[in-house]
């Protein structure tokens, strides 16, 4: 078994508890980036720290603790085989493009690639708990649904929608999440060069670096992620035939110039200071529990 293949197979199995972990911690701010993005009115003059807290206050008030932690539940259930299908289809496709003699000289071009790759594959995960988790988060504000639960609103979305509900805006996602993956890996791997081995960074360094990584590619990718998850949350205003959370977005581009038609090209900004707050640590705990634990069973592996 050669270098790479060892590296694809450990990655397969030490990934799926990271990608968990990094998600339990994060949660919280990313139900406020939510429910930032999905306001089409917000006062933009509201500095975005304020904002933040404010509607964390808010939740807090309305919903309890228990309003930070809503789709927790679908999340910590798909979040272990959508992340180790995630990064496995990464190194994998980073070693299939390094075969090709004209991508050999190119490392960003195979970084960015292969990241684009991870995220449309993983998706097939990805998107049903992505769709299920941010209605839940969202909920309260928009009105248009009423989940008690995780499987409640599973059951609910397939009896209303069917299974196609659940993957209706997939081309949405992956333009939203495909570049995020792509920047992010090929930031990640570019400022891994600069360390002593950056095949077996240390959990201190990765968690560093992933983390710069993370917050540039979220904050690059912003302005996407807000019409993917409107479009997510539409479907059940469509089935529910409510006006209320019916953005009428047809695809990625329709919603982008929606948005600044309708709410100027600084809202491409909304969320923008919660989305980095979320992708810094979860970016950051994931990838680096994962290279640790990585990193520890190849040693294990080549020591016998």
């Amino acid at each position: 078994m050669n270098d790479d293949t060892l590296i694809i197979r450990i990655t397969t199995y030490s990934s799926m508890f990271a990608g968990i972990i990094g998600k339990i911690a994060c949660h919280p701010i990313d139900t406020i980036r939510a429910k930032i993005q999905i306001r089409q009115t917000m006062m933009l003059k509201i500095k975005a720290d304020k904002l933040i807290s404010t509607l964390a206050k808010e939740t807090l008030r309305t919903e309890g603790l228990r309003g930070l932690y809503k789709g927790l539940g679908i999340t910590i259930i798909g979040t272990g085989p959508a992340y180790s299908l995630y990064l496995t289809t990464y190194e994998t496709s980073k070693y299939l493009l390094n075969q090709l003699s004209f991508m050999k000289d190119s490392p960003n071009l195979i970084s960015f690639t292969s990241g684009m790759m991870a995220e449309t594959v993983s998706c097939v995960f990805w998107l049903p708990i992505d769709v299920i988790k941010e209605r839940l988060q969202v909920q309260s504000n928009l009105k248009v649904f009423d989940y008690k639960n995780t499987f409640d609103a599973i059951q609910k979305i397939l009896k209303s929608e069917g299974v196609v509900g659940l993957y209706r805006a997939y081309g949405a996602t992956v333009a939203s999440y495909g570049p995020f993956s792509a920047f992010y890996f090929m930031f990640y791997e570019k400022l891994k060069t600069i360390l002593e081995n950056p095949l077996q960074p240390s959990f201190l360094e990765s968690l560093c670096l992933s983390g710069i990584a993370g917050s540039m590619a979220g904050f690059i990718c912003n302005p996407m992620d807000i019409v993917r998850l409107r479009m997510q949350v539409q479907r059940a205003s469509l089935a529910t035939h409510a006006e209320t959370g019916n953005f009428g977005y047809k695809n990625l581009i329709h919603g982008l110039y929606k948005v600044v038609r309708n709410e100027g090209i600084l809202s491409l900004t909304k969320g923008s200071m919660a989305k980095v707050l979320y992708t810094c640590p979860n970016t950051a705990i994931s990838m680096s529990v994962a290279e640790v634990t990585r990193s520890y069973f190849i040693n294990k592996y080549k020591s016998h």
